[in-house]
């Protein structure tokens, strides 16, 4: 008897051992996901950072007029994800694809949102009284430069607008994020 106290004894340690590496594995490997997760997730988003967002059918664009479309983008910070609505301006002056026009609705003075008034063929900035052609060229107030076009495609009867924000304040037209 005195022969099977220590070898019952090693065994119950090697038994303990495996048992409490089995309990840490389980813990660890759900927080090193949690912890690299966000990085993962990050080169993920890089990837699809130039994606274009669907601004609905062409045929919901009049032809010579202007129209508000809303794009809607969901945005991840870390684990948080976040839907942002932005809005575009878009014309179209016949059927193909060349014929259309967008443009943004941020004020490249201080980033109010920029009104189309058809009564005058021109959109204007509520906040510092800048004026735009019907074009979007700069026409008179403190804008330094004309409205932002936007990058689109159209794909099966559907506009899809590629949304990029710029510096405002600015001359040039400097890509802030996209």
């Amino acid at each position: 008897m005195a022969n099977s106290g220590p070898h019952r004894r090693g065994f119950l340690n090697f038994l303990a051992d495996m048992l409490m590496s089995v309990i840490a594995l389980i813990v660890a490997v759900p927080v090193i996901g949690y912890i690299l997760a966000p990085l993962r997730r990050k080169t993920e988003s890089a990837e699809g950072a130039a994606t274009f967002l669907d601004a609905g059918p062409i045929a919901d664009f009049p032809v010579g007029q202007w129209r508000l479309a809303t794009l809607e983008m969901i945005q991840e910070d870390g684990w948080k994800k976040t839907r942002v609505r932005h809005s575009v301006w878009v014309r179209r002056q016949g059927e193909t694809a060349q014929a259309i026009a967008v443009l943004s609705t941020i004020c490249p003075h201080l980033g109010c949102p920029i009104n189309w008034h058809p009564d005058q063929s021109q959109f204007v900035c509520p906040c510092h009284g800048g004026v735009f052609s019907a074009e979007g060229s700069h026409i008179s107030g403190p804008p330094p430069r004309s409205m932002d076009s936007l990058e689109f495609e159209v794909r099966e009867g559907r506009l899809w607008v590629r949304w990029q924000d710029f510096k405002i304040g600015v001359a040039e037209r400097i890509l802030v994020s996209v």
